[in-house]
């Protein structure tokens, strides 16, 4: 048994280290004494460096992981092939969504924009009102166009 089992042992036995890491550690030697009764050296020092692997920093035995499976050169091709192609569409996509909300934007403003001008024409009947129902020829042109953006604008927002 190598020093630092030793010393361990001999502190759990006399109860100056008493932790569960201690105890898993001595029964894991029990075993190992057990399993390889009259081994060699190379024997133990390959069960010392295997528990010395397994009992990390916090105590815990780690079960050893299962190896991975190997990875050919078609598989890595194969897996960037279908990278590049995804990485292809999500860039298509980013294209159009830019393009969406470009026509979304002009939407907006131009949505606000008609709402002022049918804002301000309401706010020009109001104040020339009496101007046009005097029929004043002075004001004629005005109301004819404040009719025509009324008619042209007001359908263009209704319809849609």
């Amino acid at each position: 048994m190598s020093d630092f089992l030793e010393n361990l042992k001999n502190a759990a036995d006399n109860g100056t280290f008493n932790s569960e890491a201690a105890k898993k550690i001595l029964e894991i030697n029990e075993l190992a004494d057990k399993k390889l009764g009259a081994g060699t050296p190379a024997d133990l020092e390959k069960l010392q460096e295997s528990l010395d692997k397994r009992v990390e920093g916090n105590g815990e035995i780690k079960e050893p992981k299962e190896q991975a499976a190997a990875i050919t050169k078609e598989d890595v091709e194969e897996l960037n092939s279908r990278y590049e192609l995804k990485m292809a569409d999500l860039k298509k996509q980013d294209a159009v969504n830019i393009q969406v909300a470009t026509l979304i934007e002009f939407d907006d403003i131009i949505t606000a924009t008609v709402g002022d001008l049918l804002s301000f024409t309401a706010d020009l009947k109001e104040k020339f009102g009496e101007e046009f129902e005097k029929k004043n020829p002075m004001f004629a042109d005005l109301l004819g166009k404040i009719n025509e953006m009324n008619m042209k604008y007001n359908n263009s927002i209704i319809n849609n």
